[in-house]
């Protein structure tokens, strides 16, 4: 009788580091993504082989360095407990059955892939799954999917951490500006160029995002743009996100005030960034390939009141 199962092996402990970023203190060594595998090789004989191999790289966040950190390294244990050895260590799988055909397996962020050896293995993150032996048809020839660099960048993209920032004015927002007066506006941190990489068996996959960033200044202007930059007395830079407001926005204007504009909010005019992240891949190794993958937006947003000066004739203009 044919059994696979996924085993525990109590001499290896895989798990996954995390990594963490703190003002306080530097920062923590980058995630590492594992790639593992499990068969029972007998009655009571197992082997478990992992593959670790990640690099990454940030920049534009607050208390993070740049650069590739990665790390590769492949464990075979095997647990011996009887001399029974009447088990398949990679069991057939014909390449007509639709479990094989779907390129994910075991959920959106599963994909197939060969191990180097001609056998066809699941990966997902942090799980153990099995290899299999795929036959033609009934039996003959052995063969199947080999890697898949669109599917795996997928799978990475789906990991990338992107952030937009947060918005920072001068005149703050908590101020507020003054309708005729420029307001400068930036993004903290920047939002900068984002890449993920991934080895599995040979093939290297990486995932970069490209990030455009466009101004929404909630009175109907908008402006496609940088990240802006801290405001600098002089003349200002080419880079600078300034914005001039023609009319006032201030709580208690919305329902009182006939003159404000419809897009005045109870707080002020809503300030808002869209950060779009294009996205593309670049493979190496067994295949070789590159392309796109679909986009991501994210987005930031805050109230920012807007304020006005009156200027009045009086009379008796001779005193």
């Amino acid at each position: 009788m044919r059994r696979l199962f996924v085993c525990s092996v109590g001499a290896v402990a895989v798990g996954l580091l995390t990594s963490a970023v703190s003002l306080a203190g530097p920062p923590l060594p980058p995630p590492v993504s594992l790639g593992v595998s499990s068969q029972q090789a007998g009655p009571s004989r197992a082997r478990v082989s992992a593959s670790i191999a990640v690099r990454t790289s940030r920049r534009g966040r607050e208390g993070t360095n740049a650069g590739d950190r990665g790390h590769a390294q492949v464990i075979s244990v095997p647990h011996r407990g009887g001399t029974g050895n009447n088990e398949p260590l990679y069991p057939a799988l014909p390449n007509t059955s639709p479990f094989l055909r779907n390129p994910h397996p075991v959920g959106p962020d599963s994909f197939w892939y060969t191990d180097g050896s001609g056998h066809t293995c699941i990966y997902k993150p942090s799980s153990v799954l099995p290899c299999f032996t795929v036959t033609a048809g009934g039996g003959g020839a052995a063969g199947g999917p080999g890697v898949n660099p669109a599917a795996i960048a997928a799978a990475i993209a789906a990991r990338l951490e992107l952030f937009p920032g947060r918005i920072q004015a001068s005149p703050a927002a908590s101020r507020g500006g003054l309708t005729g007066a420029d307001s400068w506006f930036w993004l903290s941190p920047a939002p900068r160029r984002e890449v993920l990489s991934i080895s599995l068996r040979g093939e290297s996959v990486t995932v970069s995002a490209e990030p455009s960033i466009e101004w929404r200044f909630g009175d109907g202007a908008a402006l496609v743009g940088g990240p802006g930059r801290p405001y600098t007395p002089g003349r200002p830079p080419a880079d600078a996100i300034r914005h001039l407001y023609g009319t006032r926005c201030l709580p208690g204007d919305l329902g009182r005030n006939p003159y404000v504009l419809p897009s005045c909010g109870a707080r002020g005019y809503p300030l808002e960034t869209l950060v779009h992240w294009a996205i593309s891949f670049e493979a190496t190794g067994p295949v070789s390939a590159s392309g796109t993958l679909p986009s991501r937006s994210t987005s930031t947003g805050v109230a920012y009141p807007v304020s006005e000066a009156r200027a009045f004739l009086l009379a008796g203009g001779n005193r």
